[in-house]
């Protein structure tokens, strides 16, 4: 009956509180990966404000937090558009880039995890990433 309204495959990962640590546990890496390149390419705007570490960490929590809430109701691109608008707009907002500057930011950061996830996939003979090109 609750599952009428939410996305099915993505509520019922939950089965067993390990299921839930361990979507915890790589929850809070998978942010504490997100500050760390947004911060640095935050930092590469002159005009920014509240650059800090924490600040942007706090940014990245409030983004992941409406992540997970628009996916638990929606699904495919509708879902992503709406989640890329809204993010840009709370970098904007935080951090006084403009709307093409958070773009420009969460590009960079982007690119950089790439190649940051490349160099070290290639130093440890692991896959951190899988490129669709």
């Amino acid at each position: 009956m609750m599952f009428d309204f939410f996305n099915e495959d993505w509520a019922l990962t939950f089965a067993t509180i390990e299921d839930i640590f361990w979507f915890l546990l790589l929850y809070l890496i998978f942010l504490l990966i997100m500050a760390i390149f947004l911060t640095f390419a935050i930092n590469l705007f002159s005009s920014a404000k509240n650059s800090g570490f924490g600040s942007v960490f706090l940014t990245s929590f409030v983004i992941t937090i409406f992540y997970a809430i628009v996916f638990l109701f929606l699904q495919g691109w509708l879902a992503w558009i709406i989640v890329l608008i809204v993010a840009w707009l709370i970098i904007s907002a935080r951090h006084h880039i403009g709307f093409l500057g958070a773009i420009l930011a969460t590009v960079i950061a982007f690119i950089l995890y790439v190649i940051v996830a490349i160099v070290l996939g290639i130093l440890l003979n692991v896959t951190l990433i899988v490129l669709p090109f």
